[in-house]
């Protein structure tokens, strides 16, 4: 699959490095393309692209977007694991999500959330320490989430992790859990961990 990356910081290089590795072809999207080899601008990572990948600040990801023009966007997944927060570390929109947002600002494209309730390192190696670990997956869209769900699998998450909640306003209890995952950071010292959903 041809995936842009839209920013190239720890999110976004760990993502890039695991897919590809697993035979996607991806292109990282930078706001500075000229500052290092390898990234391009952001239109021209989204122009090539089947599935876009918004590893960026949450509170970016709408304006960012806006930038690269809807008409561009049209008809592309969308995968959003981004969080929305406050330079304080508070929910930057506490009765929404980025996703419910990028939706509606794009109608034509398909947005998915996911990965947005853990650390870059547990997103790309789920297994490698922890026994279990729940993946959410939120979007409006069946065979957008399908095809996430097959990016999910590349990245080592098995079948039974990956719990699809249902359409895009979901997104908003997963984003809100931003909170619990800072307090349980503060609590572990560690960020070596993941919500896991027993059953």
């Amino acid at each position: 699959m041809r995936i842009a990356i839209i920013g190239t910081g720890k999110v976004g290089s760990a993502l890039g490095a695991r897919l590809t590795t697993a035979g996607h072809d991806v292109a990282y999207g930078s706001r500075t393309p000229g500052n290092r080899p390898g990234p391009v601008s952001h239109t021209e990572a989204v122009r090539g692209a089947e599935l876009v990948i918004t590893a960026i600040p949450g509170t970016d990801v709408v304006p960012t977007l806006e930038k690269i023009g809807e008409d561009l966007l049209a008809d592309r997944i969308v995968l959003d694991p981004s969080a929305a927060l406050t330079p304080e570390l508070a929910l930057a929109y506490p009765n929404d999500s980025v996703a419910q947002r990028v939706q509606s600002r794009f109608p034509r494209a398909r947005v998915v959330k996911a990965l947005n309730t853990m650390n870059f390192s547990i997103m790309i190696d789920p297994l490698a320490s922890l026994p279990h670990a729940t993946v959410f997956v939120s979007g409006d869209d069946d065979n957008a989430k399908r095809a996430v769900k097959g990016l999910l699998a590349d990245l080592g998450w098995p079948t039974e992790a990956i719990l699809d909640l249902g359409d895009v306003s979901t997104a908003t209890a997963t984003e809100h859990a931003a909170p619990l995952f800072f307090a349980t950071h503060r609590a572990l010292q560690t960020l070596r961990f993941a919500i896991a959903i027993a059953r």
